[in-house]
């Protein structure tokens, strides 16, 4: 049978597949970078989906939820947002101390509004970093939320971290006017 043409037709067939589910993370991998060479040529169409295609083959894939956000944020669409949300909260579901991924879906929940659940993901991510530019985002998406002590809080925190953090000492003095 393997000396057929349909016989090796099904081999190659069946090789590719067995490379597919043993490669599965580097076509991901490789899916990124091509989704970066469009990225920088501006291509954010193109980018986008070649970042889908990868979680499509590494749903573990946290580079390509982040390279996705980037490309929500570029083109602004509301319905974006929401994808990249939805993407998000799936892998955070498996991943849920992933910082990357939580700081990518507080920016899209920002981004719709949602300064509750913004606030919730930067402060998260925030602790788990450590970084004070996260606080600082954690405090502004309180502030919008109507969360004015927490804000507060998580200035404080940042500067704690980074004595003279000139974005949260900003912040903060904005508050004293």
């Amino acid at each position: 049978m393997l000396n057929s043409a349909g016989g090796r037709v099904v081999l190659a067939i069946l090789s590719l597949a067995i490379g597919l589910l043993l490669f599965h993370a580097q076509v991901a991998d490789a899916l990124v970078v091509r989704g970066d060479d469009l990225l920088v040529q501006n291509a954010y169409e193109g980018a986008g989906q070649r970042y889908l295609r990868a979680l499509r083959f590494d749903s573990g894939s946290a580079v390509a939820i982040d390279r996705l956000t980037f490309v929500a944020l570029q083109q602004r669409s509301p319905e974006a947002f929401r994808s990249v949300a939805d993407r998000a909260s799936d892998y955070l579901r498996a991943h849920p101390a992933e910082p990357i991924v939580l700081f990518d879906r507080a920016l899209c929940y920002l981004k719709q509004g949602n300064y509750r659940s913004a606030y919730l993901d930067f402060s998260h991510a925030a602790r788990l970093t450590q970084d004070p530019e996260q606080y600082t985002f954690a405090g502004w998406a309180a502030r919008r939320a109507g969360r004015l002590d927490r804000a507060v809080d998580s200035w404080r925190q940042a500067l704690r971290l980074r004595h003279g953090y000139r974005p949260a000492a900003a912040a903060l003095s904005e508050l004293r006017r």
